[in-house]
């Protein structure tokens, strides 16, 4: 099958780290479209796959989460729609990666009459969207052909905001495990060219927003003067005023001797194995959590709110721990537990290890993507195109 890929962003958040393993496999005679140059064409094209960046006018770039959609916006979208169009007339259909990737993808396949699959990495409803964002999402579920989700905490959204159950695949992220598993524990050495000691270390990964609760996580370390902290990541979507504000936090709350901001980097399996702890700090439902599974590989014991995807991944007290989101007291606790039981935190850990392994392949992920592909797109009525889960 030749595959369209559509996405939104550039930047490699989640839902990009996402593609980059879904499309490896379908790269010969497939092709991704961006809205936006960055990291994550610079990663296409090494992996040797096809990619344009069609750039969208600014009133589009400019549309926030929470935000209306001006009618110039609208019409840079119908603009856009039809610039899709015209490529996935050289494809069998189309694969939008993002709501905004899926709003124009849906136009487009009606344009070009063309099947679309939406891959949903959110969770729809009004924490984390807008009602103008909620209402295309509406309409952008009910013109999919198909419809993946990446947690079931996802696919219960949807159906709330849409009343969809047919056609939808729950489709977890996958990862990569080699560079967690080839990755060597030089823990004393890295802790040190980092700047930190040998007391506790607990690392935060992901993106810098409000709604990931990095500021939870300060106002925890504030009550745990024998541990450290290291917060990784940087603003994506126009929140560069939260990452100034855990910058002051860091100052107020007297921690500048003992966490540190590394803004982005791409050594997160290393960085990892660098920290004793590996924790979640969203204060709001979680779609799916990729640095939960990530931490889970490295080997190290993972806390994560209690929301969402992190229910789905962690078995808590045996595979990781799970708090209410938002406590940094809830915080507090469960991390002060896993430093003073070392011995369980190590066997929490490799459980967490093996599970990460067994339910998170790249090969797993494929050959249910690849069923779903094979099978509805060749119009064949089996279970499979109406099934639910």
């Amino acid at each position: 099958m030749n595959i369209l890929f559509v996405d939104q962003t550039a930047k490699l958040s989640g839902g990009e780290l996402a593609l980059l393993d879904i499309v490896t496999p379908y790269k010969d005679g497939s092709k991704v479209i961006l809205f936006e140059d960055g990291p994550l064409r610079a990663e296409l094209v090494k992996r040797q796959v096809k990619v344009e960046t069609i750039i969208p006018n600014g009133a589009l770039n400019n549309i926030r989460r929470g935000s209306r959609i001006p009618m110039a916006s609208i019409t840079s979208l119908v603009r856009l729609a039809r610039s899709v169009a015209q490529e996935a007339k050289n494809f069998d259909f189309i694969f939008a990666n993002s709501q905004k990737a899926g709003l124009i993808s849906v136009l487009a396949g009606q344009l070009a009459s063309k099947p679309v699959v939406w891959y949903l990495h959110d969770i729809l409803n009004s924490e984390h969207f807008g009602k103008a964002q909620l209402l295309a999402a509406r309409y952008t579920a009910r013109k999919s052909t198909q419809i993946l989700v990446n947690s079931k905490s996802t696919k219960e959204a949807l159906q709330i905001l849409t009343g969809r159950n047919d056609n939808t695949h729950l489709i977890y992220n996958a990862f990569n495990t080699k560079p967690f598993v080839q990755t060597a524990n030089s823990q004393e050495n890295q802790r040190e060219a980092l700047g930190f000691d040998s007391r506790p270390l607990v690392g935060v990964f992901g993106r810098l927003s409000p709604w990931k609760g990095q500021d939870v996580f300060l106002r925890t370390l504030a009550m745990m003067p024998a541990v450290q902290g290291l917060i990784v990541g940087s603003p994506m979507f126009g929140e560069d005023a939260y990452a100034q504000h855990l910058e002051q936090e860091i100052k107020t709350l007297g921690l500048e001797n003992r966490v540190k901001l590394l803004g982005f980097r791409s050594d997160i399996p290393e960085l990892m194995k660098t920290c004793d702890i590996i924790a979640h700090t969203s204060i709001a439902p979680e779609p799916f959590g990729r640095v939960i599974v990530e931490g889970m590989l490295s080997g190290r014991p993972v806390v994560a709110s209690k929301s969402g995807g992190p229910n789905e991944i962690i078995e808590n007290g045996v595979t990781g721990m799970l708090y209410t989101p938002g406590d940094s007291q809830a915080l507090q606790s469960v991390l002060s537990e896993i430093i003073n039981e070392p011995e369980q935190a190590l066997l929490m850990a490799q459980r967490g290890r093996e599970t990460a392994l067994n339910r998170f392949s790249l090969d797993n992920m494929h050959k249910r993507l690849d069923d779903i592909i094979t099978v509805c797109f060749n119009q064949q009525k089996t279970t499979l195109c109406g099934e639910s889960v």
